[in-house]
């Protein structure tokens, strides 16, 4: 999987990469993306698939534009064309939204499925909750159980493959979690380095540190009430396990009730 930041910035050297990996013989090549630089240019999307990729992720923020500026501060216009472009060469796509409450919820997720299946029915879409652990700002909170369970309705009552997962999985539908994984880094020596969710989470306190100018410590301190509790991650896990397959509608009934720039990636 070629993830980020973003990818697409440097056109001439993604496909290049792309182009290499398959020539070396790699047989899946997964590009996970915002779709920003791929609507803005007619042939992006055609080239990577001709230089050899199998595979896009691409998140769609918000439907609305007024949401979406606010959210990014960028137009969701190049983000919707690319997914537009994507399908038509016919790559396997995945599209995937976050649910951040008071900001993207079921209205805006409904809004995404229908011009999903405008596009095409069968489209894979993966709904993720909002996790404020690692926010940058405090601008939201975890959605509850019932709400991601409602917009998993509305989503599926357009695209039959919507699911309800975990961010920053490859696999539909999801996995179980993964202790351990494997990060290849694009410097010259393509180093190669096995990471845990433990590696992860030091980085963000590390980033947090310094982009915060405060101790580790500090960082730890604020982030422990905002931190996953037991109950939540096992009624989370229950639900990604019942609704991480598609066709599983849910029979929740109930009313439908950013990030910040720096957060657009």
């Amino acid at each position: 999987m070629i993830t980020g930041g973003e990818p697409t910035l440097d056109k001439e050297f993604l496909l290049a990469l792309v182009k290499g990996l398959n020539e070396r013989g790699f047989e899946e090549i997964v590009l996970m993306s915002n779709g920003y630089e791929i609507g803005r240019d007619e042939s992006y999307a055609s080239d990577l698939v001709d230089s050899g990729l199998t595979e896009a992720h691409i998140d769609i923020k918000a439907f609305s534009e007024e949401i979406h500026r606010w959210y990014t501060g960028k137009s969701n216009k190049p983000v919707l064309k690319a997914v537009e472009l994507l399908n038509d060469t016919g790559i396997e796509l995945l599209i995937q939204t976050v649910y951040i409450p008071g900001i993207v919820e079921a209205e805006e997720i409904e809004k995404i499925a229908v011009f999903l299946s405008s596009l095409n029915r069968e489209m894979k879409y993966r709904l993720n909750p909002f996790a404020p652990t690692f926010a940058f700002e405090k601008v939201s909170r975890r959605p509850t159980i019932e709400e991601m369970e409602l917009a998993h309705k509305l989503a599926s009552r357009y695209l039959p493959n919507a699911i309800i997962s975990r961010s920053c999985y490859r696999e539909y539908p999801t996995p179980p979690s993964q202790e351990t994984w494997i990060t290849v880094y694009p410097d010259q020596n393509l180093t190669i380095k096995r990471r845990t969710m433990r590696d992860q989470e030091e980085d963000r306190i590390s980033w947090l540190s310094r982009a915060k100018s405060k101790s580790r410590e500090e960082i730890i301190r604020e982030l422990e009430p905002v931190r996953d509790d037991f109950e939540y991650r096992m009624k989370l896990e229950d639900l990604t396990r019942r609704f991480s397959r598609p066709g599983i509608a849910s029979s929740t009934t109930g009313n439908i009730h950013g990030a910040d720039k720096r957060g657009f990636k």
